[in-house]
């Protein structure tokens, strides 16, 4: 009986030691971390900006809403940047530069003042344009939710060209320049590996106000002293898909 219960006791503890060797020797669960450089490429589609024209004389009928320019479009480019992760919380900044195909036109008719008819065109292009933000998000290892906020620009082409029909006078208003402004949003990541991920974001980008300007001509080509204005806010919403691979 004493033998019995002595090679009971020495089978347990050595089932013990071997099960105690087996735990050391698998590895416990790897939480993805996401610190480190990467860069990407994005395709998205901008939509849903209100930027109303409008037409202000120094002399004559002033109108304050002729109609909004809501730029829409494809666009597509690169984003550059760096991730920080302190437990959960991840810390990063990101730049990206984005191509784009993002317009709006409007024509509309006016009556000026003498029952003088007329027509206004407004049009507003933006071909390039880019973001350089921080970004603060909490990691469920492999996923990633962020907010997002900085500085924008953009390559904004702005145009309106006012006639008076009757008397000929008219007005060509243009402006084509970087324009800043700011941008804020969200987004969503997901770590496919240990290098790439994939993911969503949205952004509102609002590239500021500004005034376009410029002298009446008028009907025989000559510059008066009359001085039209109109403020312009290029803004749009936009939602992209994108891919990094990280360093």
């Amino acid at each position: 009986m004493k033998k019995l219960a002595a090679l009971f006791a020495l089978s347990t503890f050595l089932a013990l030691g071997a099960t105690a060797k087996a735990a050391d020797l698998v590895e416990a669960p790897m939480v993805y971390d996401w610190t480190g450089f990467y860069i990407g490429g994005n395709i998205g589609y901008a939509f849903g900006g209100k930027d109303t024209v409008e037409l202000r004389s120094t002399t004559e009928t002033s109108f304050d809403d002729l109609g909004d320019l809501k730029v829409q479009g494809i666009f597509g480019g690169g984003q550059i940047g760096y991730d920080w992760q302190v437990s959960s919380f991840v810390l990063g900044a990101t730049a990206d530069v984005e191509a784009s195909n993002i317009h709006d036109s409007l024509k509309k008719e006016i009556v000026f003042e003498g029952l003088d008819e007329g027509n206004v065109h407004a049009s507003d292009d933006i071909n390039v344009w880019g973001t350089v933000r921080g970004r603060l998000g909490w990691a469920f290892d492999r996923v990633l939710i962020y907010g997002t906020g900085g500085l924008a620009w953009g390559d904004v082409d702005y145009k309106m060209h006012a006639i008076n029909i009757l008397s000929g006078e008219q007005a060509s208003l243009e402006q084509h320049d970087v324009r800043f402004g700011y941008a804020v949003g969200a987004g969503l990541a997901w770590a496919i590996d240990e290098n790439w991920s994939i993911g969503a974001e949205y952004l509102y980008v609002n590239l500021g106000k500004y005034n376009v300007k410029a002298h009446v001509i008028d009907g025989d080509g000559n510059r008066t002293a009359e001085v039209v204005t109109t403020e312009a806010e290029p803004n749009f919403h936009s939602i992209k898909g994108f891919v990094n691979f990280r360093f």
